[in-house]
């Protein structure tokens, strides 16, 4: 029950894509556990999008969950969770046990140059479609919200004012709204703006019969592969985004290609850089109708003077927070969750490097440990002193993950580069 002594706080959420979604569940979910308990604080929530409606700008590709499994498992409400298998890429493979394996490969010889067994219940690669499909389930996620500033009513309040003229008000307001963020464009103006990598990466959602990538692809991994050109320093990443089981009645396949390579006079012979092609006669074995997007690789390393949180009004999650390149190392984080789960940790706090939806599902666990703590009366209650803890953790975690993903990146179309210590393929664990 509420009592005289409890408080109420509002929270905005600006931004419903990934950690924006699970930031709203998580409180979803807490709140529901404030309803069984006296709490001193009880938390409420409101989500806005700037889209019109779900997947206006495509349904995403795939991605992995591995060293913030746990966390995700722990903060997302038991319906949405019982449903979570539903949006494996490979549901056949998770039933039959096969969680597959980490692998670089020469694309000369087909040989790998790195391959490792990825742990059993280690990492679940997930459709993001499927995921956010079903992280959008019972929220009342308000569409067409795009933000165009943020004012102070008070010292302890923040109103979002949107391009339709509406406007909302509430104690906190995270920004989730993604790489180009327009909260922390609001925050940190002079800086905000993300840096660009000289590597330009082309993005494929492909559909293949099923029997042809069962044939050819499947029996490489069950999930990704990846690899490099040691003479033109291309890179190259295939991945499932829907495999169907065998007893399914799908007659196609959706899947992941990405190709990339460096920016700079002299690849492939040319005087000047390489753009994108113009049409997928230049790519080989595509459909016509499969559609060539530029992904755009750039990041954005937070620093704890990067931005004022205005007395605990107004912070940032995720890509907002944090900008990374879609080049990072799968493996190491797998790894990295078996040292922490081995030790009794539960977060991944320490995880020498990262992968955006990863250190994304840990900045909403994070930021939700705390404000559970607050209804509890543990401290910190106030949330200009929860902010500051989280702002605190979060940056100095994060922003190593940025560089080290940028260098990925880098590596990865330098094929010489990719040995050993390049964070592309290094196995590290967490520290201690």
């Amino acid at each position: 029950m509420i009592t005289s002594e409890t408080s109420h706080k509002h929270i905005l959420i600006v931004g419903a894509g990934l950690t924006g979604l699970i930031l709203a569940q998580a409180l979803r979910y807490l709140s529901q556990t404030q309803n069984a308990a006296n709490s001193q604080v009880r938390y409420s929530y409101s989500i806005y999008e700037r889209d019109p409606y779900a997947f206006a700008r495509g349904a995403g590709w795939s991605l992995t969950i591995h060293w913030a499994l746990t966390d995700l498992h722990n903060i997302l409400p038991p319906d949405i969770l019982a449903s979570f298998s539903e949006c494996l890429v490979n549901p056949g493979a998770a039933e039959q046990g096969n969680p597959g394996k980490f692998q670089f490969l020469d694309l000369r010889t087909g040989k790998p140059k790195e391959s490792w067994p990825i742990p059993a219940n280690a990492a679940s690669r997930v459709s993001r479609e499927k995921l956010l499909a079903l992280l959008m389930r019972n929220l009342a996620i308000q569409w067409s919200k795009k933000l165009a500033d943020i004012t102070h009513p008070s010292d302890s309040s923040v109103t979002a004012h949107f391009t339709d003229g509406s406007s909302a008000t509430g104690d906190l307001l995270v920004g989730c709204d993604g790489a180009r963020s327009m909260v922390r464009r609001l925050l940190c103006p002079a800086i905000a703006m993300p840096h660009r990598l000289p590597v330009r990466l082309i993005g494929l959602r492909v559909l293949y019969p099923v029997e042809k990538v069962r044939q050819h692809c499947e029996p490489i991994d069950v999930h990704f592969f990846q690899g490099g050109d040691p003479q033109t320093n291309v890179y190259f990443w295939f991945s499932f985004i829907h495999l169907p089981r065998l007893t399914d009645l799908d007659t196609h396949a959706t899947c992941q290609i990405m190709m990339s390579w460096p920016y700079q006079p002299g690849f492939l012979g040319q005087e000047t850089p390489t753009e994108m092609p113009e049409s997928n006669a230049d790519l080989y074995d595509l459909p016509p109708e499969t559609e060539l997007r530029e992904i755009v690789l750039e990041d954005w390393p937070p620093r704890l003077d990067a931005w004022e949180h205005r007395k605990g009004t107004v912070t940032l999650v995720g890509d907002a927070a944090h900008g990374m390149t879609m080049c990072k190392s799968e493996l190491p984080l797998v790894y990295g969750c078996i040292m922490a789960l081995g030790r009794g940790k539960a977060n991944g706090e320490n995880a020498v490097r990262g992968e955006a939806a990863n250190h994304g599902v840990i900045d909403v666990s994070v930021l939700i440990r705390l404000l559970t703590a607050s209804t509890k009366g543990e401290s910190p209650t106030e949330l200009e002193d929860i902010i500051q803890e989280y702002e605190s953790e979060m940056i100095q975690r994060t922003q190593p993950a940025v560089l080290k993903s940028r260098q990925a990146c880098i590596d990865a179309n330098h094929y010489a580069r990719v040995q050993g210590s390049s964070p592309l393929i290094s196995k590290r664990a967490m520290k201690d």
